[in-house]
């Protein structure tokens, strides 16, 4: 057995399956890719790490449970289309896509789009889409979506985005809350309603595209 495999199935026991996650789609996922890829080649031998995991730019990928957790809560069912947002380097989409979901990942940094890219074809991935441009903005392009997962924490999110949901649609993410503990929260569209629900507390770094811009004061 490889040293990364061995991280790899430690991670899911130690690290993912005590916080009750059971999806066997996500489960399967979780143990066969390598996660070690999709970081800094550098840093390839704490890619398993049970914690945020820093990028560039001030992006992160998430801790593994709790990116296990968002994605549970988001409940994909196979052939649903999936919007991600802040994809990064594609670990999270990629996830999803081993999960029969058919992916847009969209991330505004393009050298994290580039080695998505790479790795995508590397992993043939074939329902996977790499997608660069404006975080808050979406992907209309593909739109209307069964699901949006945000990688991240963020203040709010733009009614622009959440358009692109389908009737029905659900949308998952970590929510900011000022001088309180951040919590996982999903979004539900109704009639054009949305209904929040509180799913756990989680912390997660905050996406800079997200925040609520400071009132100037003269």
């Amino acid at each position: 057995m490889s040293d990364f495999l061995m991280m790899r199935q430690n991670m899911v026991k130690g690290q993912v399956l005590p916080e009750d996650v059971l999806n066997p789609l996500l489960i399967d996922a979780l143990f066969t890719l390598p996660r070690e890829k999709f970081v800094p080649r550098q840093l390839a031998r704490i890619a398993y790490m049970e914690a945020d995991f820093p990028l560039a730019n001030g992006r992160y990928l998430l801790k593994p449970a709790t990116l296990a957790r968002l994605i549970e809560a988001l409940d994909p069912q196979p052939s649903d289309k999936i919007l991600y947002i802040a994809g990064g380097t594609g670990y999270g989409p990629a996830l999803l896509s081993k999960m029969f979901n058919q992916v847009v990942a969209l991330d505004c940094e393009e050298t994290l789009t580039q080695e998505a890219e790479h790795l995508i074809q590397e992993l043939q991935l074939p329902s996977l889409e790499i997608a660069l441009g404006p975080l808050k903005e979406g992907w209309e392009t593909k739109a209307p979506y069964d699901k949006i997962l945000i990688e991240g924490c963020v203040d709010y999110i733009p009614l622009m985005l959440l358009s692109q949901l389908k009737e029905g649609g659900q949308c998952v993410t970590i929510k900011y809350q000022k001088g309180k503990e951040r919590i996982a929260v999903k979004l539900e569209k109704n009639r054009d309603n949305l209904t929040e629900i509180f799913l756990f507390d989680a912390f997660a770094p905050r996406l800079k595209s997200f925040r609520k811009q400071k009132p100037f004061i003269f």
